[in-house]
């Protein structure tokens, strides 16, 4: 007996230090919620003249940090953090370690994870198609293979950023290198569709630039289901929310902001994403504190943004399963003869009533997204659009009239530094055997 409680003690030692599984993906009917994750902060970022701070200023690297990241997107009801990412290379680039981080602490805890590459000219990571093709195969021989990362249908998702520096025919050439069965799904950011004879999925990063996101996610929920249809495979819309936007730190010439108005932008735009019947939703962002999307605890705030997000998580997910009713058809009355009457010469005919019919609003065509070509700090018109001229369209398809848009995101300087080692000693291991030694000096038969 006493034999037995002994095994059964180191038995439930082992079985606590197991992480826990995170729930498999089954299909593109599982409408995922996910959330962009970014891994590069260190002390000289809260030094910045930022709009809000955050609550616990913290070290990307660091593990226990990153375990908090992951716990709080899992109670905001966040299925996967989409991390971007700048390559392979360790050197200078705290993406590619940190990443390691994320998916042991998403598998501790049931969580998926996901790379987004990061493509902009400015990083100078991947700077040609041949190192691209030497991190894309990382992904697939090796961070694919963790069990926390994200899978879809058994598929690894890949998200792309600035992926139109290279045309349709190269990424064609790429894939036929890299996943020439089409065993991942590629999602690929910005306005310009004809990617999606490549790639698997279309979504936008920001959606900030207008206080009025519904038409402009209804219209490319709708292009990405023409492509579907004409190309007779499924595509996958992803569509966008955020909280508000201000990147007035970066010093940017079109830096501006979108108000949170107290949570009232995120849960228009929430709305917006559910009405454009999305496969999945994307969080612009978890922790994009220099740009001001961050939903993460802040000092002003406090937790706000997470229980908010957790609301309007479990409101989108219960419409997405809540089968829509089906009218039922009326009973057919059955159809009596009725005697045919007869019109004396003196029946006066009544004239027939006018019917005045109300003319249709004709409804304007959606207007491609943009960027002022002289923003303010406050911007009270964000409104105004600035037609775009024929030709490719910058990243996020907005510009100003004399000069290509700046990229959304602020170009990042790696910050140069080791992970810090992610293990720790089963704690119940430990007790036990402390324990053991004084179940022995004890008198045979205690626990019979």
């Amino acid at each position: 007996m006493c034999k037995r409680f002994l095994l059964s003690m180191f038995l439930a030692c082992l079985l606590l230090g197991q992480p826990m599984a995170a729930p498999p993906i089954a299909a593109q009917q599982d409408r995922l919620i996910l959330a962009f994750y970014y891994a590069w902060f260190d002390w000289n970022t809260w030094a910045l003249n930022l709009a809000e701070q955050p609550a616990q200023p913290y070290l990307s690297a660091d593990p226990m940090t990153v375990q908090r990241h992951v716990q709080e997107a899992r109670q905001a009801g966040i299925d996967a953090l989409i991390h971007a990412w700048y390559g392979p290379t360790v050197e200078n680039n705290q993406t590619e370690p940190n990443f390691t981080l994320l998916l042991n602490a998403a598998q501790e805890q049931g969580l998926h994870a996901a790379l987004s590459v990061d493509l902009a000219p400015d990083t100078a990571f991947l700077r040609n198609t041949q190192e691209i093709v030497e991190a894309l195969t990382v992904i697939r021989d090796r961070h694919a293979q963790h069990p926390a990362y994200l899978r879809v249908d058994e598929r690894p998702v890949v998200f792309f950023w600035r992926q139109e520096q290279y045309s349709v025919a190269v990424w064609s050439a790429l894939r036929q290198q890299v996943d020439p069965n089409f065993t991942q799904l590629w999602i690929a950011e910005g306005t310009r569709s004809e990617y999606l004879e490549v790639f698997d999925g279309l979504y936008l990063y920001s959606v900030a630039w207008t206080a009025t996101p519904g038409p402009i996610m209804q219209r490319w929920g709708d292009e990405v289901r023409r492509w579907e249809t004409q190309l007779g495979q499924p595509r996958y819309w992803v569509a966008t929310t955020m909280p508000g936007y201000n990147d007035l730190v970066t010093g940017r010439t079109d830096a501006f902001v979108r108000e949170r108005a107290d949570g009232g932008y995120y849960r228009t735009t929430w709305e917006a994403a559910h009405q454009s019947d999305p496969d999945w939703i994307v969080i612009t962002s978890f922790n994009e504190w220099v740009e001001g999307t961050q939903i993460e605890p802040a000092t002003g705030y406090g937790r706000s943004y997470l229980d908010l997000t957790a609301q309007l998580a479990t409101i989108y997910r219960r419409a997405a399963v809540e089968p829509t009713p089906t009218p039922e058809l009326p009973t057919p009355t059955p159809e009596l003869s009725t005697p045919t009457p007869i019109i004396t010469p003196t029946a006066t005919l009544l004239p027939t009533p006018s019917v005045t019919v109300t003319p249709t609003a004709t409804l304007l065509p959606t207007a491609t997204p943009f960027r002022l070509p002289t923003p303010t700090p406050r911007m009270p018109h964000l409104d105004v659009l600035t037609p775009i001229a024929p030709g490719p369209t910058p990243l996020g398809g907005y510009r100003t009239p004399e000069a290509p848009a700046t990229p959304t995101r602020l170009p990042r300087l790696p910050v140069e530094g080791a992970s810090p080692d992610n293990t720790q000693p089963c704690f119940p291991v430990l007790a036990l055997l402390w324990f053991i030694p004084a179940l022995l000096r004890r008198r045979p038969g205690r626990f019979v």
